[in-house]
């Protein structure tokens, strides 16, 4: 008999929202400290995946499901 594994459930519009501001001030600050392109461009990926999620959740949120 195999254990379920419990879900991890998906972060709330406003924990990604205040994710994404978190991640643009550390790419105010990278550019400020003229950072490597390596960093600029794994922060720009990473702000671009959780803007993705961030819409996903707002249509999960918003739009009406389909019965």
């Amino acid at each position: 008999m195999t254990a379920a594994h419990p879900t991890i459930p998906e972060p709330g519009v406003e924990t990604l929202a205040g994710r994404i501001a978190s991640l643009v001030e550390e790419r105010q600050a990278l550019r400020g400290e003229i950072a490597a392109p390596a960093q600029l461009e794994q922060n720009r990926r990473e702000i671009a995946r959780l803007q993705q999620r961030l819409s996903e959740a707002l249509i999960a949120r918003y739009l009406p499901s389909v019965a």
